[in-house]
Parts: structure tokens; C-alpha cells; sequence
């Protein structure tokens, strides 16, 4: 940097958080998309007459897009700065959005459904990548864990309150209301947010426009950010994080509850929503120990382990006792909260031009996690269907669900090994 910059003062507080903010509403926008299929897969698989495999596969068309966004967000986020790529992405899931709401038939619904998964592709990395610029670094696994909380509200939303909305006015109005809120969100961004402090006449926290650092293609920096084994260890198992709060919370979880405990719908929506808040609280106050510690290896596989018995205490043992079953869920959450350790990791791992980078990575075998886990739930629930029917749609039981759910505790465990294989500190394969 210049001798000139380093006589810039820092930006006003409140300025950086109004740049934050703006990619932390994208983020809980799509946060409530990932959430709100738990609560509208009855009306949609009424409506399109869907099996437990094709609502689990149209749920995915949001991973299947959103994954093969996530590393080229985060070069891009590296190239380009945040502004254009939320600006545009809001403008785009504003579009998927109404799709949705308007869609005739399967097929019209996944292509919303893909549109919106893509275009909020863009919200966590360029959070992130705001962050570094505009914050001091030593927040940014607390800024990690307050961006995961931001998304949970995002999913109280898409609780137990959307469950009343789709009451009210029908799913399709309430889809319409938040391709709006999303096309204001668009007019916002691109109006106030600055990439970077130095835009506005003020210091940067950022120090990765460093001039003597190499320039390569996107396609040298992809291949270089994944050649180190912390970023290709947390992509694989970064995913089971994400993959087992998603797959329960955002989809599984209330069906499940209804045909396990018998609660109505609003009940079990109310359940996943606190479980889902009790994840994004545990990642706030994990990321401030994280980043006060400095840990990140052992806490890692610690809270791996802790979420494989949470989530097979609550998937896979019948008939609990409701204090225990809340407990369980509780630890399951807390557990799965461990990607916020991950996402910090991954930044460490890496020179500072490649932080975008490998965010990008590490954000994608998150989403991999939603995007394998929630579609292969429902295969595992569909083949072991009893072959009960009602008014025509397939009835499942509990044994159905408990055979669904076994893939993401072993995914859960399985992450908890890798990790004991990845460096703390800048370390190639080569």
C-alpha cells in the first residue's frame, strides 16, 4: 500500500456494518429459502403430486446451482468486488423467485428453484469478502458466526410464521412477497455498498490488493487454493456441518416430527426453527472463542463427534421423552455449528489473494452437504416406504425416516478423521 493510505483513518463503525449488513439480507433471504421447504412440502407435494425422492431432489435444484456457483463466486469476489456480483445476484433470485411463485408445473418450479439457488450463491462469500475489507481480522470468525446467525433469521421466517402466511394467503402469494422484498434489497446494494473503505476516502482493512503479490488466471488460482490440504480436507468435510442441520431443519426434520411425536405442523416447525436458532447462536459465541483461542484442529473434531451422537440420539431411537428429545436436538445443533471453525480455517490456510478463494472452496463442500444429504434422505426414505397410502400420497413411518437420516451421522463422523489430517498453517500438497 502507499504511504498515503496508511494516514487514511478507519472507516466509521457504522458504516462497516451497513456494508456488512447489506450482504448479511441476501444471506437471510436465502437462508429462507433453504428453510422454507420443510414447512411448504406438504402444500407443494399436494399441489404437484411429489414423492418423498422428488421433493428431496426439487429441494436440491437450490444446492445443485448454489455449489457450482461457490468457487467461481469466490474468484470472482477475489477479481471483482462485492458489490456487482450482489447487486446482480439479488436482481436474479428477485426473477427465481416470482418463477417459483408462478410456476404451472414441476419442471417451471425447479428452474425457480435453480435460479434462486445460483443467484444466492453470492451472499456468503462477498459477506465474507466485505468483512476482511471492512472489519479488523481478528472478527472474522466472530463476523462468520453473526453472518450464520443473520441466516437464521432468516429461517425463523421460514418457521413457524410462514407456516401461518401459507395459511393466510396460500404459498404462492408469500413467494411473490419475497421476490419484492428481494428486488428492493437489489436497489439498495447497488445504490450505498463500497467494495472497500479506500472507495469512501478511508483506510482499508483489506490486505490482499498488496501489488507484489502474483497475478494468475482464475483457473491457476482455483488449482492453487485447492492443492492445500487444509482447504481440500475442510471441502470435504466442512459439508457434513451444513448437510445434517439442513437436512433436518430445512426439510426432514418437520415431517418427521409429525409422524414420530405426532405434532402438527406448526409444532414442528416451531421445533426446527429453535433448533436452527440454537445452531446460529452456538456458531457466534464458537467463532469468539475460536478467534480468541486461535484452536481450530481439535474443537473441529470434537463438535463433529458431539453432532453425530446429537443427531442419532434424536433420528434414530424411537419414542423419546420430549426433555430428551429437546436435549438431543440441542446437542446436535451446538455440535453442527462447527462449519464457523472450518470457514476460518480455510482463510488461515491460504495466502491473502487467495481468501476469497478458498472461501469459496470451503463454502461449497458446505452446500455439497444440503445438496447430497437432502435428495439421498428421501431416496433411503422411499425405498423403505411401507407401501401405505392416503388420499392418494404415500404415507412413511418412522423406520422410513430412521433409515434416511443414517448418512449424515456417518458423514459426521467421517469429517471428524479428516480433519486430523489437515495443517494449521500454510502448507501445500507440493
Amino acid at each position: 500500500m502507499s504511504d498515503k493510505s496508511l494516514l487514511l483513518q478507519k472507516p466509521p463503525v457504522r458504516l462497516s456494518w451497513l456494508m456488512w449488513l447489506l450482504g448479511a439480507m441476501l444471506f437471510l433471504i436465502g437462508f429462507f429459502h433453504r428453510i422454507a421447504f420443510g414447512v411448504m412440502a406438504e402444500p407443494l407435494t399436494i399441489e404437484f403430486g411429489l414423492t418423498a425422492t422428488t421433493l428431496g431432489t426439487l429441494a436440491s435444484f437450490y444446492y445443485y446451482s448454489y455449489v457450482v456457483m461457490q468457487v467461481p463466486v469466490g474468484v470472482m469476489a477475489d477479481r471483482f468486488g462485492p458489490r456487482k456480483l450482489l447487486t446482480t445476484g439479488a436482481v436474479i433470485a428477485a426473477i427465481g423467485t416470482a418463477i417459483f411463485a408462478l410456476a404451472p408445473n414441476y419442471w417451471i418450479i425447479s428452474f425457480g428453484r435453480l435460479l434462486i439457488g445460483g443467484s444466492v450463491a453470492v451472499a456468503f462469500v462477498t459477506m465474507m469478502k466485505i468483512a476482511l475489507h471492512w472489519f479488523d481480522l481478528k472478527r472474522f470468525a466472530l463476523l462468520v458466526g453473526l453472518g450464520l446467525l443473520s441466516g437464521n433469521l432468516g429461517a425463523v421466517v421460514a418457521g413457524a410464521p410462514l407456516q401461518q402466511m401459507i395459511e393466510l394467503i396460500g404459498w404462492r402469494y408469500v413467494m411473490l412477497g419475497f421476490a419484492g422484498i428481494t428486488g428492493v434489497l437489489a436497489l439498495a446494494t447497488g445504490i450505498w455498498l463500497r467494495d472497500d473503505p479506500s472507495d469512501l476516502g478511508y483506510k482499508s482493512y483489506g490486505h490482499e490488493h498488496d501489488d507484489s503479490q502474483p497475478k494468475q488466471s482464475i483457473l491457476a488460482d482455483l488449482k492453487e487454493a485447492i492443492t492445500y490440504r487444509t482447504v481440500f480436507l475442510l471441502t470435504l468435510a466442512c459439508g457434513a456441518s451444513a448437510g445434517s442441520m439442513l437436512t433436518f431443519g430445512g426439510l426432514w426434520g418437520v415431517p418427521f416430527l409429525k409422524v414420530a411425536y405426532g405434532f402438527t405442523t406448526s409444532e414442528a416447525a416451531l421445533i426446527t426453527t429453535v433448533t436452527l436458532l440454537v445452531w446460529a447462536g452456538s456458531g457466534v459465541l464458537l467463532g469468539h472463542w475460536s478467534d480468541a483461542s486461535g484452536k481450530r484442529k481439535l474443537p473441529f473434531a470434537i463438535l463433529a463427534l458431539t453432532a453425530a451422537s446429537g443427531w442419532f440420539v434424536v433420528t434414530q431411537i424411537s419414542d423419546l421423552p420430549l426433555v430428551v428429545l429437546g436435549l438431543g436436538l440441542f446437542i446436535a445443533a451446538t455440535g453442527s455449528c462447527v462449519m464457523i471453525v472450518g470457514l476460518s480455517w480455510a482463510k488461515e490456510a491460504v495466502p491473502a489473494r487467495l481468501q476469497g478463494t478458498s472461501l469459496g472452496w470451503c463454502n461449497t463442500g458446505v452446500m455439497i452437504g444440503p445438496m447430497v444429504l437432502q435428495p439421498l434422505t428421501g431416496v433411503l426414505i422411499d425405498l423403505n416406504w411401507s407401501g401405505a397410502t392416503e388420499a392418494g400420497q404415500r404415507v412413511y413411518d418412522v423406520p422410513a425416516f430412521e433409515a434416511g437420516f443414517i448418512p449424515m451421522i456417518v458423514w459426521l463422523v467421517v469429517a471428524a478423521i479428516l480433519v486430523l489430517f489437515a495443517r494449521e498453517k500454510q502448507n501445500p500438497f507440493k
